[in-house]
């Protein structure tokens, strides 16, 4: 079975100048999420997919590939840059990794791959297991998503957790993402990652809380 793993990166940010290369605890932002994908033994290759000339390949399990104009301009969806990577490359899953999220391990990316494939899942996505109360903007007002004003539960007592997308990692068959371009597809399951993964860096003031929970 052929397993690859896709870390996209831009040159170019909206929010923070350079942030896939912004040092934190003195190593690049991409390289947290690089390293454990490296140390994986599921994983037959990693693709580094950018249009930036600074990073280089380091490790024999490593390539960059040269994403397109199209794929690398702020508006593009993930979507362009994951089935330029398919069409030239060959697998039987492949794994979207996102730099932003500098709390992945080996053993999430190892124990989401054995689930996937296990159990002949179609895509996986990782969250986090919460149980917050959670609402609804309407306008100028607001209302529970997750609950009855009338009934308001303790939050140890909440039976049906909620699942939030932390935006880590994804896992899914390449011919099913051929088909129909969506990275979640078909019977979809998930990898529940420690709380401190909320905390993905798209703003200037997650980089400072990112450092300090890193610390």
């Amino acid at each position: 079975m052929i397993i690859h793993a896709l870390i996209p990166l831009r040159k170019t940010s909206t929010r923070i100048k350079g942030k896939n290369l912004k040092i934190i605890n003195k190593k690049p932002l991409y390289k947290f999420v690089l390293d454990e994908a490296l140390k994986s033994k599921l994983i037959s290759k990693v693709f580094i997919a950018t249009d930036n000339e600074k990073i280089k390949s380091y490790n024999k399990k490593m390539e960059i590939f040269s994403r397109s104009k199209k794929s690398a301009t702020n508006k593009a969806q993930t979507e362009i840059v994951i089935n330029e990577f398919l069409l030239k490359n060959n697998c039987d899953y492949l794994i979207l990794i996102q730099a932003t999220n500098p709390f992945l391990k080996r053993e999430h990316l190892d124990k989401a791959i054995i689930k996937v494939t296990k159990n002949k899942y179609d895509s996986l996505l990782s969250v986090v297991n919460t149980k917050f109360f959670i609402w609804k903007k309407i306008k100028k007002f607001c209302k529970p998503i997750n609950y009855f004003l009338d009934k308001r539960p303790r939050s140890q007592s909440i039976k049906e957790n909620q699942l939030i997308e932390n935006g880590s990692f994804y896992i899914f068959k390449r011919k099913n993402f051929l088909k129909y371009q969506n990275r979640l597809h078909g019977k979809i399951t998930y990898y529940n990652m420690p709380k401190q993964s909320l905390f993905e860096i798209d703003e200037k003031e997650d980089l400072e809380i990112v450092r300090n929970i890193l610390k």
